[in-house]
């Protein structure tokens, strides 16, 4: 005889088993789904390398949110990103969303420079999709398009610089229905020369040429800022 949290089936009458095994089934679909937080690295950057901001983000926020899944992706992988966000919401593995399955989406999507306007842009894959997302962090986005947030996204917030050099990010982003999403904020850093910040990991061209831009990047302040954002959002 097995044991266990639940009878043998087979020593429970049958009507009681079927009812037993739909009451099952409900616990089985009522339970949340799992909350992705993705985080998409900007130009050709490695997203695991543990210098990258969404890498940092994410190692930052691990420990103290166990039951949360964190991840890295490239902004140029979007493919694998919806890859992604589909396996996590298929809950009963059966290949498509269900409704409730869709409904049930709990998303954190944040991403830096190309990787913020990526984050829009998969956030319009969502929308016709039917996907909710809680909260879409953009860190100095560029991009076409990366200003407007689809109706889709509960919350967004904005964190940009527009110091002098090549790159400067989205200065206001607005949402495409106001009574659907809540713009937290459009937030600016500034990076005088007195603002020393260590950019070492990244080419000497690449510090010379995108001074303020990949100073925002390895700036403890925007780090600090992104990962509370997203702490509050898992917090609700």
């Amino acid at each position: 005889m097995r044991s266990g949290l639940f009878p043998t089936p087979c020593l429970i009458p049958e009507p009681a088993h079927i009812l037993l095994r739909g009451l099952l089934f409900l616990f089985a679909i009522s339970t949340n789904a799992e909350t992705l937080v993705l985080g998409l690295a900007g130009g050709w950057e490695d997203p695991h390398a543990p210098w990258s901001i969404t890498r940092r983000i994410a190692n930052r926020l691990e420990p103290t949110h166990p039951n949360v899944h964190f991840e890295t992706l490239g902004n140029h992988d979007l493919k694998a990103a919806r890859k992604l966000i589909f396996q996590t919401l298929d809950q009963d593995r059966d290949g498509k969303l269900s409704k409730a399955e869709r409904d049930d989406a709990q998303l954190i999507l944040y991403g830096q420079s190309l990787g913020g306007s990526a984050t829009i842009r998969l956030c319009r894959w969502l929308k016709k999709q039917e996907v909710p997302v809680r909260l879409t962090v953009q860190i100095d986005s560029v991009g076409l398009r990366d200003g407007k947030i689809p109706s889709n996204v509960r919350e967004a917030a904005n964190l940009y610089q527009h110091d002098l050099g090549p790159i400067r990010g989205q200065s206001t982003i607005r949402p495409e229905d106001p009574k659907r999403t809540v713009i937290l904020g459009n937030w600016r850093y500034t990076y005088p020369k007195d603002k020393i910040l260590d950019t070492t990991k990244m080419p000497l061209a690449h510090r010379i040429i995108l001074n303020p831009h990949l100073k925002m990047e390895f700036d403890p302040e925007v780090i600090a800022k992104v990962a509370d954002l997203i702490a509050t959002s898992l917090s609700h």
